[in-house]
């Protein structure tokens, strides 16, 4: 199995990460919770899901995740010259959200959390627990395997291999179920025990007995039972009779109630349809006076709609005079604050003139100066003056320098005297000592007349200087009605724009005063046209209602007709049934009779039939007990097998706890000849052949032969120990491999194996991993050690950011 590429999102730590990897050994750096060890989690979780990843469900989506984001895992990798993929995502709110798709060569090939789980165990051979034993090594494998205490080293290979598991957990469920078994023994024991005490023979004779008078009993009350049940079946024929006679006669009254019912409804709406005819009548006459002005409506209505479109055509009309007048309004206000802006500028020129002009005298200058160019001649003029002052100011701290210089030196000479050695030409002094003193006077003097002609220079340009700086408002000001003068033609086209505006509205306005002349509306003709035709209207209605109920006379007449004659059938009807119920000969009383005697005999069924049924009870009570007697008898019997069987199933599952125990011990032999044999060839590759047999006796103690002869591993070199360590680990990997009939190439992962070794067993380390790369073409390393970032073929450094999300970047 080979690894090919990682997607992480909001997994752990990391929000959305890619992970392609290469072959070779590949070292993983990182601090300390920067979430190294959270990529190997992450294969794990992929491939197996949340249990194999070791961690709580509540840790596996990141804590910055949104409430509606979710844990997405994707896993490629290859086996021999296949491609596969395991997406699986994973979300936890109130109800946890877990799925998995699994793919081969970009088809899908399982869907599902449990489906997934099988596909992967079929394709790596192995489930979670032996893959990890198979790949991975975290830094306690290489201590214990390198422990002094031989019975840490069996302990750890025990657990590796899964052969703790067969021996502790086998050994304790033979242990619970010999115990289970011993006490359903005891409980089964008690049981027969109890049930034998309760048996009686001479119970079971006296309740045989009573069964026999049961039965008599029994006869004789259904002998009762019979007399009586042929007697009801006569009653029955016999109210059989009177009951059809019974239901003809009153069917019969039932016809003649229902018929009479009808023909005095029908007479009731022949009634009411005479009155409603006559109304009728009236109405009629009405609707001859009113239909000759209900047929002027539709005239009528069109005169309306045409001075209605007249009256539309005025208010539109009228609302565009309106409008057309307040916008002349609007546009003559404008244009008088256009003017007023315009005549403000006229005084804003005037005084932008006198400014200039007081700025140019300010300047001093004797040529005239462009009015852009004032605010850059006082610039250009203030920093003349700045640097001159400037020049000035040092020629005056030179002087005092060379002042005290000076005096410095003629205090020297004075201290001297005539007699004395003058200090700079080292010769005597003598008649020159005059002359120096004057020399030095002289200088004094000049110094002293050059820095006051300069202070004065200064002082005159600090004049210069202030009235120029008086200037600045003044510039300003110049510079502000520059800015606003030049917006003078915009108002001016602003202006002109606004009078063309008021000639065209008024054409417009006059244009609409035009229209409402030649359209010669009167809103009292409207009106009055509008009053008269909701009249008309009113009438239009009244007939149109009138003609419906004249129509619905005509059919009062017509069904009043079919009712008169639907009366007259139904008196017809009613003659006859009254002959029908004459002849019909039927007595109510014969009914009463029959049935007093039928409810005295029923009395007395029940009675034979309840006595049938103590009778019947106290039989089958007798009898249910007989029947326990028996079967009481036979669990007795049955629980004297199930005892005997219960204490031979113990002694099985004793001589299977014993067994077992015996087999573990030939497994280690097995295992251990294995692994002796291939953590030897390991060694082999890894020394160069300097060492070729390493052995593990039953105890798990480890010696390596060397010259001929065994030696301990405290023996050896540190270095040395750790490559027997990592022989030891790459031989259960190999192994484990084999086991489950994996025999294509795959990846190790080692965690924090450099932790407790100094730089040159770390760097021997890394040749012995180099050897193994043609068995294991991929091998990662987790570290925190930054100094090992230069020692891997491929290098993936792993840090946290501000915001606390892990972040993956290779290293070239």
């Amino acid at each position: 199995m080979i690894l090919d590429r990682l997607v992480l999102k909001n997994f752990k730590r990391f929000r959305d990460e890619e992970i392609c990897f290469k072959d070779g050994i590949t070292g993983i750096l990182g601090n300390n919770g920067t979430g190294k060890s959270s990529i190997v989690q992450a294969i794990f979780f992929a491939l197996y899901g949340v249990q194999a990843t070791g961690i709580a469900a509540d840790y596996i989506v990141s804590s910055f995740a949104g409430p509606k984001e979710k844990c997405e895992v994707r896993l490629e990798f290859r086996i021999g010259g296949d491609n596969f993929a395991v997406l699986r995502t994973f979300k936890k709110g109130k109800t946890a959200t877990h799925e998995a798709s699994f793919y081969k060569d970009g088809k899908e090939r399982a869907h599902g959390v449990s489906d997934v789980e099988a596909e992967v165990k079929r394709t790596l051979g192995m489930g979670p627990v032996d893959f990890r034993n198979t790949i991975y090594a975290g830094q306690k494998d290489l201590l214990t395997l390198l422990d002094n205490t031989p019975a840490k080293r069996k302990e750890w290979f025990l657990r590796a291999l899964g052969i703790d598991y067969l021996n502790t957990e086998s050994q304790k469920i033979l242990k619970e179920r010999i115990d289970v078994k011993t006490g359903e023994l005891q409980r089964k024991e008690g049981e027969l025990s109890a049930m034998a005490g309760r048996q009686s023979e001479e119970e079971f004779a006296r309740l045989q007995a009573s069964v026999a008078g049961f039965h008599a009993t029994i006869a004789e009350h259904e002998k009762a039972r019979d007399l009586l049940t042929n007697r009801r079946k006569e009653y029955d024929a016999g109210l059989k009779l009177l009951a059809e006679k019974k239901t003809a006669f009153a069917r019969l009254q039932q016809q003649e109630q229902t018929f009479r019912s009808e023909r005095d409804k029908d007479t009731a709406q022949a009634r009411k349809l005479e009155a409603a005819i006559a109304l009728v009548r009236d109405e009629e006459a009405e609707f001859n006076k009113i239909k000759d002005v209900a047929g002027s409506y539709e005239e009528m209505r069109q005169r309306l709609d045409g001075l209605r479109e007249k009256r539309a055509e005025y208010l539109r009309l009228n609302a565009e005079l309106g409008f057309a007048t307040r916008e002349l309004a609007d546009l003559a206000a404008r244009a008088g604050k256009q003017k007023a802006k315009i005549k403000e500028f006229e005084a804003d020129v005037r005084m932008k003139a006198e400014l200039v002009a007081k700025i140019r005298a300010g300047l001093g200058t004797q040529q005239e100066i462009a009015e852009d160019r004032l605010e850059q001649a006082a610039s250009f003029r203030l920093a003349e003056i700045n640097k001159r002052d400037g020049t000035l100011s040092t020629q005056l701290e030179r002087y005092k320098e060379e002042r005290k210089k000076i005096l410095v030196d003629q205090k020297t000479i004075h201290a001297a005297g005539a007699d004395g050695v003058c200090p700079l030409c080292r010769q005597k002094l003598g008649d020159h000592f005059g002359n120096l003193d004057a020399e030095f006077n002289t200088k004094l003097q000049e110094l002293a007349d050059k820095a006051v002609a300069d202070l004065e220079r200064q002082e005159k340009l600090g004049k210069e200087k202030a009235g120029i700086e008086v200037l600045k408002p003044s510039l300003d000001a110049v510079r502000s009605l520059t800015e606003k003068l030049r917006q003078q033609p915009v108002y001016e086209a602003e202006l002109t724009e606004l009078e063309g505006k008021q000639k065209k509205k008024v054409q417009e306005q006059k244009a609409i005063e035009e229209s409402l002349g030649r359209l010669d509306y009167k809103d009292e003709v409207y009106q009055a046209c509008e009053q008269e035709t909701t009249a008309i209207q009113k009438v239009q209605m009244r007939a149109i209602e009138l003609e419906k109920k004249i129509g619905q006379g005509l059919m009062a007449q017509q069904h009043l007709a079919e009712l008169t004659a639907k009366i007259a059938g139904r008196d017809a009807e009613l003659k006859r049934l009254a002959d029908e119920i004459r002849a019909a000969a039927f007595n109510p009383d014969d009914v009463t009779k029959l049935e007093r005697a039928v409810s005295e005999t029923d009395a007395s069924l029940r009675n034979e039939e309840v006595a049938i049924a103590h009778a019947t009870k106290d039989l089958r009570f007798t009898e249910e007990k007989i029947a326990d007697h028996k079967r009481a008898a036979e669990q007795i019997a049955l629980l004297k097998e199930h005892v005997q069987a219960q204490k031979d199933e113990i002694e099985l599952l004793k001589l299977t706890r014993a067994v077992i125990a015996e087999y573990v011990v030939y497994l280690m032999q097995v295992v251990r000849s294995r692994i002796e044999g291939e953590v030897s060839r390991i060694i082999s590759e890894i020394t160069g052949g300097r060492y070729e047999q390493v052995l593990l006796d039953e105890d798990f103690n480890l010696v390596i032969r060397d010259a001929d002869d065994d030696y301990p591993i405290d023996r050896f070199s540190g270095g040395e120990q750790d490559d027997i360590a990592v022989a030891l680990r790459i031989a259960l990997s190999r192994y484990l491999a084999e086991l489950h009939h994996v025999h294509e190439s795959t990846f190790l992962i080692f965690d924090e194996i450099f932790g407790s070794q100094d730089e040159e067993r770390r760097a021997n380390l890394l040749t012995t991993l180099r050897t193994q790369e043609s068995r294991f073409p991929q091998i990662l390393l987790i570290s925190h050690i930054p100094e090992m970032q230069g020692e891997f073929a491929n290098t993936l450094i792993v840090e946290m950011g501000t915001d606390q999300a892990s972040r993956i970047r290779e290293v070239e």
